[in-house]
């Protein structure tokens, strides 16, 4: 009673750990065209307006409102919802681990989930990834637990219909066990249920929002363009080895914080360390869990999921994508720390003791780089600042972020070539280009460099670097 009860303890200050790091590293501004869709559906929920897009993300969307009207802060209440899912995603590879809490294992375990990178960077942006990784893992221990009891079953296809309401992308992640279940369970159709039970909680009010043809209209758009127009899918990016190299820099760089090229000494020193520890998970899953059908299928539905993201995700230019493929990860190093690491080794201690250092480092540094505004950012306030109402020409997405933040300008599409034809013939003696589309003006104007605004990639892969130049027309070229 006395060890339950400890336990109970640890998971509360492991739950307030999560919430309150989270509000203290929360973000107050829009650091990419994503966000800004999710911020603006915390005020007008409308998916034929993109706020969200498709699948509209209900279930998470209706959290992040209820608290926004308790707390008045979008980023608080992103924050919170970042930490209690961080917490969820602890407690429950935890459990999937077989592994207690308030043991050298437990913390092991818990400290390289809570102080990873890209989930603490996650946690506090505007997006709905994190909470369906939590409803995600969740998933996997009720539709893999080796008691397979109709109770935890049906908890298991309960959280699917919701997971589909956060994360519908995350759905092939649990698609195996899901279907496992429904052919060999005599249960069949009551899970199925479930499920649909889950599903029908956000999705009567979502058509009841939307109404049913605007919802069907946004479905075909939104699947259509996400597969075909909007780019990052093998159909629109088929470079085979591109594509194969972004998702490694996706899941070593940017996922555990590894080295690359152009890094910190500090990803390095975790490059080791992740590798090592990776080679003792290995080695102990061979020798303890070979045989483990729970275990086997969850490498069964990452290996699933990983040709998903690969093949119809935008792994190239979002790595978000790759968060579900971490979950094997922090097993196989847990099952290493658990079976096969010395924990009286002095050797061994002072090694782990150092790559928690170099954890942490360079996960503060991430997210205190993250605590200020993205290039995009940056330039809004520049332009804001600058009272800047002439003409301003870039892609669609940049100058919908614009003017969604008030600036007040006459924008150019680049992809509009009725647009830029009307310009190259018009009196306009001078613009701001956003982005490197000098080549689409003719000899009548002269463009000069003007400023770039960086930020750092493995903070946020969106616009990391973005050029602006000065368009003007030759008689008014200013002399240098």
């Amino acid at each position: 009673m006395l060890k339950k009860v400890t336990q109970n303890h640890s998971y509360l200050l492991l739950l307030l750990a999560c919430i309150v790091s989270r509000l203290a590293t929360s973000i107050y501004y829009i650091e990419d065209i994503d966000s800004l869709r999710f911020a603006l559906s915390i005020e007008d929920y409308d998916i034929s307006k993109l706020q969200p897009h498709f699948p509209g993300y209900p279930v998470f969307c209706f959290i992040a409102k209820i608290l926004f009207l308790i707390i008045g802060s979008k980023a608080a209440s992103f924050s919170i919802i970042g930490g209690v899912s961080v917490f969820a995603i602890i407690y429950f590879i935890l459990k999937i681990s077989k592994i207690e809490i308030n043991n050298r294992i437990g913390i092991f375990c818990s400290f390289i989930i809570f102080f990873n990178p890209i989930i603490w960077l996650m946690s506090n942006r505007y997006m709905p990834d994190l909470m369906g990784l939590a409803i995600a893992v969740a998933c996997m221990y009720y539709l893999t637990d080796k008691s397979n009891n109709t109770k935890n079953l049906t908890y298991g296809y309960i959280f699917i219909g919701l997971l589909v309401g956060v994360r519908l992308s995350y759905v092939p992640l649990i698609i195996i066990p899901f279907i496992f279940h429904l052919i060999k369970n005599d249960q069949r159709f009551y899970l199925f249920l479930s499920c649909c039970g889950g599903c029908l909680v956000w999705l009567i009010p979502l058509i009841y929002i939307t109404g049913y043809e605007n919802l069907f209209l946004a479905a075909n758009k939104q699947t259509i363009g996400h597969f075909t127009d909007f780019g990052g899918t093998v159909l629109t990016d088929n470079n085979i080895y591109y594509r194969s190299l972004k998702l490694i820099r996706s899941i070593w760089a940017d996922g555990l914080g590894g080295y690359w090229s152009g890094r910190a000494w500090q990803t390095g020193f975790l490059s080791i360390s992740y590798a090592y520890f990776l080679y003792l998970g290995y080695i102990g899953s061979r020798k303890y869990l070979k045989y483990d059908k729970s275990f086997v299928m969850i490498i069964y539905c990452i290996v699933l999921y990983t040709l998903w993201i690969f093949f119809f995700q935008n792994v190239i230019y979002k790595s978000r994508h790759i968060l579900p493929i971490l979950i094997i990860v922090f097993m196989l190093v847990t099952i290493g720390h658990k079976y096969i690491s010395e924990p009286k080794a002095i050797i061994y201690n002072t090694f782990v003791g150092a790559f928690f250092i170099a954890l942490v480092t360079v996960t503060f540094t991430l997210v205190n780089q993250h605590k200020n505004p993205t290039a995009v950012s940056r330039l809004k306030d520049s332009i804001v600042l600058g009272h800047n109402n002439g003409t301003i020409i870039s892609t669609p997405l940049i100058n919908y972020y614009m003017k969604r933040h008030g600036v007040q300008s006459d924008f150019i599409n680049v992809e509009d070539e009725g647009q830029i034809s009307r310009l190259n013939s018009s009196e306009k003696e001078e613009a701001l280009i956003i982005g490197n589309f000098q080549g689409l003006f003719e000899n009548n104007y002269s463009i000069k460099n003007e400023t770039t605004y960086f930020h750092n990639p493995y903070v946020n892969r969106m616009w990391p670097r973005i050029d602006t130049y000065r368009l003007y027309k030759n008689s008014d070229v200013i002399k240098e």
